[in-house]
């Protein structure tokens, strides 16, 4: 199911990035400027001119992602989820319509480097990059049963065995590192925003999962990075609990050099964010957000529904 599930979350995340929205013919821009443009309604409404630039840009040619970036320029402190659920307001109000999908094009100068800690999920990748679309979910299932049968065969001799807390089940990791590079959320982050640099999914023991990075020349130590980052989150975990406040949702750090933040996803894991120092830091925010969002989602297994919303 795991092969299936993975084309299936890929393809929808694809679908929505690349949505392409039209004006429905029955109204035209100036209408809907003068007319219709609050009707968009929660947060929204407060906001006129994002929503007069996001309508003249609705020509039934710019891609989700496209909206976003312009929008971007413009000023607007908006993330491609932003720009989805104003579409979708306006679509259930028949103000605007989906035209189509935009074919998907990959900008060369845009490459994101990645490294992982189980070696053959990286290589299951790799060798997917050469299977025709119709036969990757039949090659993918075939690797991913080699894959975990020797995971499971993989045992740790007794006297190298210490007391651990609960720690993410390597076939789980395994299972965890190829949904998430063949989601391609990351590339897609890193095509609209400009500012974060790295990103780094860990488990909460500290231990380095999987690692994007804007480019080759960027030389992180993952497990220094990984090992902080869980102490940091445990700490504030800790304070937070015993003061009676909650759950901890995120911690912002402000170096000298830039931003680092820390925001837990699902149960097991720690996305660790690695953001520059000349960041608008509201829009990298939104964007981590909205990425957060869409990773908790396919880790914890959500229904093709939740993952088209």
């Amino acid at each position: 199911m795991l092969a299936e599930n993975i084309e299936i979350l890929r393809s929808i995340v694809e679908e929505k990035l690349y949505r392409v929205y039209e004006i429905s013919p029955w109204l035209s821009t100036e209408e809907i400027l003068k007319k219709h443009l609050k009707k968009v309604g929660g947060r929204y409404k407060k906001k006129p001119n994002l929503l007069q630039d996001l309508i003249k840009l609705t020509d039934g040619e710019r891609a989700v992602l496209d909206v976003s970036k312009e929008l971007r320029l413009k000023g607007h402190r908006v993330s491609p989820e932003d720009v989805i659920e104003i579409y979708e307001r306006y679509r259930r109000k028949g103000i605007v319509r989906v035209r189509t999908v935009k074919a998907i094009e990959i900008e060369k100068p845009v490459e994101t480097y990645m490294k992982t800690t189980v070696v053959q999920a990286e290589e299951i990748v790799e060798k997917l990059k050469e299977v025709p679309d119709m036969e990757r979910v039949t090659v993918l299932k075939q690797e991913l049963d080699k894959l975990l049968s020797k995971l499971e065969d993989v045992s740790i001799p007794a006297e190298e065995e210490i007391p651990q807390p609960k720690v993410v089940p390597i076939r789980k990791v395994a299972e965890d590192i190829i949904k998430i590079k063949m989601s391609g959320l990351i590339d897609n982050l890193f095509t609209i925003d400009e500012w974060v640099e790295v990103i780094l999914l860990a488990t909460r023991e500290g231990d380095p999962m999987v690692f994007f990075s804007r480019s080759a020349e960027i030389d992180i130590n993952q497990a220094n990075l990984a090992a902080a980052s869980a102490v940091i989150y445990s700490v504030s975990k800790t304070g937070s609990d015993s003061f009676e406040r909650g759950n901890v949702k995120e911690i912002l750090i402000l170096a000298r050099g830039g931003y680092i933040l820390l925001r837990p996803i699902s149960k097991e894991y720690i996305m660790i964010s690695l953001i520059r120092k000349s960041a608008k830091l509201g829009i990298a925010l939104r964007d981590l957000g909205w990425i957060s969002k869409e990773l908790e989602k396919i880790l914890e297994g959500a229904s093709q529904e939740e993952l088209i919303k």
